[in-house]
């Protein structure tokens, strides 16, 4: 086969960018020049290789021919896209372990924190129990030192009276007659007889007392026994980061909402549960969908739990949380943050060991809260919508009209923040800044409460004494009804939508709750 060679002429300089590309241009095998390609095996080969490996191959040609037009190919193209995604794929690894590594740090300072905590409650428990010890001793040496004193003082008395009388005896042996002495002596004697009778019955049942001290056990076990303040445990679980391929990611074209999505949506009640909690009153006010299709309900009530159900409806667990919750957002599998409305406060917890991973106080109310990109977004009265790191630190606050009264739910999408407006039977679409997109209202809209959104950015908004669910289309022209009180809302408040799962959690006051796909 006869080889042909284009000579192109370029500069020094490029030549010497060449020989930086890690491109071999020989056969490993025979030491040659590759100048020909194998479509069977695809690749490229010496003159050497055709005989001895290639020669009953069916599709062999020139180099020149297979690279001609190589920087146009489609092979280039999709290498540029491997390695283009092979980068994001790594830089979303990497922010994922610095993520971990900041939450690591979060929690070590957590942990640190509750030990300073435990040991400052010690601390100021060991000082009550010694001031109500030396309280008692106090009161108990009084008492004794009192009866000391009750002694002391007839024994004093019934001195000074035999004193008296020893003195009238002597005057009367002195100056008296023999009569008088006669009749003294016996009225003294007598007198002198029932003094002494009376100290020797005081004297024979006297008390003495002696103070001493007599440790509590357990607080001689805590000395002799415990040997550390406690333990550290470090929870160890494997995660598997999904890696984006290349293909499946050229195969996706950029989403842009459409009507279509709004047009076709209906739900298809998959469960419908009662939320039961014996010992106190249902109250719930917030509502979440983890990963794993578990449910959370925000019962917001003096027990201080956030409830756990699985997607059948089945009572999981009680997660203890620091108050009455009132709102909750799902940061991922294992962390959510919770907004505890007028304690003026929110945490960010681990939902699997309960430990508080970040907690901002504010002056005012803390009520609606959403998670999107890193952040988290929340209703503060009196301020608007706050938007933090996960650290807990304030990024940014839109106020204004976001600041009034009746703004109590709150939901984000990749770009958009969405709120409900009882008060003024409105509802919000915003920037991540704060400029506004959108405002709805409605005949039907009376109070409206919980607010969640769908990949497509359609809002779907709970309104309570309506008793109804709506859809709101993404540009905020259009709106549907999806639920009534024919399909069992009563005074419904949360509502929740998963994106990943299609699911659509929306709960009654009372307890009521109902879990639908979305299709």
């Amino acid at each position: 086969m006869k080889v042909t060679r284009d000579h192109t002429l370029i500069s020094t300089n490029d030549y010497r960018k060449i020989e930086n590309i890690p491109v071999n241009l020989k056969c490993d095998t025979h030491g040659k020049k590759f100048d020909l390609y194998c479509k069977n095996h695809d690749v490229a080969i010496c003159v050497a290789c055709f005989p001895s490996l290639h020669k009953h191959c069916s599709d062999v040609i020139s180099l020149d021919e297979a690279s001609k037009n190589a920087k146009r190919s489609t092979a280039l193209d999709d290498l540029e896209d491997s390695i283009k995604v092979a980068l994001e794929n790594l830089k979303g690894f990497i922010n994922n372990r610095n993520q971990a590594m900041k939450n690591l740090k979060i929690e070590e300072q957590s942990v640190r924190k509750s030990i300073s905590e435990m040991r400052a409650n010690v601390n100021k428990h060991l000082d009550e129990l010694e001031n109500k010890m030396l309280d008692d001793l106090s009161q108990r040496y009084e008492n004794c030192k009192s009866k000391y004193g009750d002694a002391q003082k007839y024994l004093n008395k019934t001195e000074k009276e035999i004193k008296l009388l020893q003195e009238q005896t002597s005057q009367m042996k002195r100056v008296g007659s023999d009569l008088q002495v006669f009749l003294g002596t016996r009225q003294v004697t007598k007198l002198i007889h029932n003094e002494v009778q009376s100290v020797k019955s005081m004297t024979s049942t006297l008390q003495d007392y002696k103070i001493g001290f007599e440790i509590h056990q357990e607080i001689t076990s805590l000395l002799e026994n415990v040997d550390n303040f406690g333990k550290v445990k470090v929870e160890e679980n494997i995660i598997k980061l999904p890696f984006k391929d290349a293909k499946v990611d050229q195969a996706q074209i950029v989403h842009k909402p459409t009507g279509q999505s709004f047009d076709r949506t209906r739900l298809q009640l998959r469960q419908k549960f009662k939320i039961k909690d014996n010992e106190n009153i249902i109250n719930v006010r917030g509502c979440g969908i983890l990963p794993n299709s578990h449910l959370l309900i925000v019962n917001c009530y003096e027990n201080k739990v956030i409830i756990e159900y699985s997607v059948d409806g089945r009572y999981i667990r009680n997660i203890p949380v620091s108050d009455k919750p009132f709102d909750l957002a799902i940061i991922d599998s294992e962390r959510m943050a919770v907004s505890y409305g007028r304690n003026h406060y929110m945490e960010i917890l681990n939902i699997n060991n309960k430990t508080v991973l970040a907690k901002v106080t504010f002056e005012w109310s803390c009520y609606g809260i959403s998670y999107q990109n890193g952040n988290i977004y929340m209703l503060v009265f009196n301020v608007g919508i706050v938007e933090m790191d996960m650290s807990g630190k304030r990024l940014r606050t839109i106020g204004g009209k976001y600041a009034g009264g009746g703004i109590f739910y709150i939901t984000t999408t990749n770009d958009r923040i969405y709120c409900t407006d009882c008060d003024n039977k409105l509802v919000y679409c915003c920037s991540m800044t704060g400029e506004d997109i959108w405002t709805f209202t409605d005949q039907a809209l009376v109070d409206a409460r919980g607010i969640s959104a769908d990949v497509d950015q359609n809002v779907f908004i709970v309104d309570t004494p309506s008793n109804n669910l709506m859809m709101i289309q993404h540009d905020g022209n259009e709106s549907k009804m999806l639920l009534s009180k024919s399909d069992g809302l009563d005074k419904p408040v949360p509502v929740h939508y998963n994106r990943d799962k299609k699911l659509l959690l929306v709960c009654n006051v009372n307890g009521d709750a109902f879990l639908y796909s979305v299709i």
